[in-house]
């Protein structure tokens, strides 16, 4: 069987396919580039931090910074639970006791 006109060898198609690639990355980086210096797209708030988190099964629980206050929540698919609240101050107080036993 001969080939068919106007149809492409396997090399010429790879060639093309990874020409669109690095021309897709490329933009991508570029891109996000831009929107770095321009300010679209902003770093992470020190007003939100995640403390610790620990999986249990299906649900996670995770120990926030939230500005001036600390909350432990558990999340998973039946929903989201507060577990505690502690101010800030309150937290580091016990951690401070934590440490010395």
């Amino acid at each position: 069987m001969g080939e068919l006109s106007g149809s492409l060898s396997i090399g010429a198609y790879l060639g093309k396919v990874i020409l669109a690639l690095v021309v897709l990355a490329f933009s991508g980086w570029l891109l996000l580039s831009v929107s770095k210096r321009k300010g679209w797209v902003q770093k992470g708030s020190d007003n939100l931090y995640v403390i610790s988190s620990l999986p249990l099964g299906r649900d996670v629980f995770f120990v926030l910074r939230c500005g001036p206050e600390v909350i432990a929540v558990v999340t998973g698919p039946s929903g989201t639970r507060l577990m505690g609240k502690w101010t800030l101050k309150e937290w580091n107080t016990l951690e401070s006791e934590k440490d010395e036993s």
